[in-house]
């Protein structure tokens, strides 16, 4: 297991924590909100923040284990050398695309932090939190994807 993969995996683990932790938050809001008609100000603002946390903490280590949504009815069809093509095509479309969503997220995070705009609400959390783990989970994912790549290629190629 490389260092990325360990890092990889301990993010998804968080993730997974962040998961327990938004079910706990939200069935203390439902009490709350209908047995007691004390409506909690913050849970939507912390569960919003949670569940853009929840998907860019995994985003890498489901590309590193290759373990994502594919549609293969046509690419199983294919022959080895179309494949090899269609992965290089996919692989490169991946990393362009969480690249530049990586880049725009980083430049709007950089302008939400450098305006200090916060949520709107009785419970204000600063808006760059969610900006910052969009580009977390873009940036390193357009560095895991091509890794996967890689591996996958090896480990074709070794067969």
């Amino acid at each position: 297991m490389t260092v990325l993969s360990k890092i990889a995996h301990a993010l998804r683990m968080l993730a997974g924590v962040i998961v327990v932790v938004l079910v706990l938050i939200t069935g203390y809001d439902v009490i709350m909100r209908y047995v007691f008609a004390l409506p909690l100000d913050w849970s939507i603002t912390i569960s919003s923040v949670g569940l853009i946390a929840i998907i860019m903490l995994a985003i890498p280590d489901v590309a590193l284990r290759g373990e994502h949504i594919a549609m293969d009815l046509f690419y199983r069809q294919f022959s080895p050398r179309v494949q090899k093509i269609a992965d290089a095509v996919v692989a490169a479309a991946a990393f362009a695309v969480c690249l530049t969503a990586g880049v725009v997220s980083l430049n709007t995070f950089a302008s939400f932090f450098g305006a200090q705009i916060q949520t709107a609400g009785n419970f204000n959390i600063p808006v760059w939190i969610h900006y910052f783990l969009v580009a977390f989970g873009f940036l390193t994912s357009a560095v895991t994807i091509p890794l996967q790549y890689v591996l996958r290629t090896r480990e074709v190629d070794a067969r």
